[in-house]
């Protein structure tokens, strides 16, 4: 289990706070970076919403950062409008898959353009050794001298 997890567990959501102490502030003890990472994972493994204590396992949602919050903005004649500042902070964001390399990402392409290739590759290498075989002369005794005529030295 990881350390954050451990902290999550003992401490809740203090874990995710910073602390002032002897009037100075210590950070979180789960970083948001991490907790980021535990949070996603809960999302993707379908536990976020529950939080196990014995085992880690989970994500609960009051540990969100809070959502955006309505402010009050005058338009000059005295009537004010409510309008939400802040984007989606807290809220569930989408989650892409990672980018990868572009190895991994074009390795089905690939595949299937190798499939391609060798699908008609016995025909081809036949016809390739027949060429070969129809572009030597016929064997006789000419030829026999024409080779030992280029082994020789003289």
């Amino acid at each position: 289990m990881r350390s954050a997890l451990r902290h999550l567990c003992k401490h809740g959501i203090e874990a995710l706070r910073p602390q002032k102490v002897n009037d100075k502030w210590r950070k979180p003890i789960v970083s948001p970076r991490v907790a980021a990472d535990i949070r996603k994972l809960a999302i993707r493994s379908g536990t976020y919403g529950r939080f196990d204590t014995e085992t880690g396992i989970g994500w609960d949602p009051l540990w969100d950062a809070p959502k955006a919050k309505p402010i009050a903005v005058g338009d000059g004649d005295g009537e004010s409008i409510m309008v939400m500042k802040g984007g989606n902070f807290g809220g569930i964001q989408s989650i892409r898959p990672p980018k990868e390399t572009k190895r991994q990402r074009t390795r089905e392409a690939r595949a299937q353009k190798i499939e391609a290739l060798v699908a008609g590759m016995d025909q081809k290498i036949e016809e390739y050794r027949l060429e070969r075989e129809a572009k030597k002369p016929p064997p006789g005794i000419e030829e026999e001298f024409k080779k030992y005529m280029k082994s020789s030295r003289y």
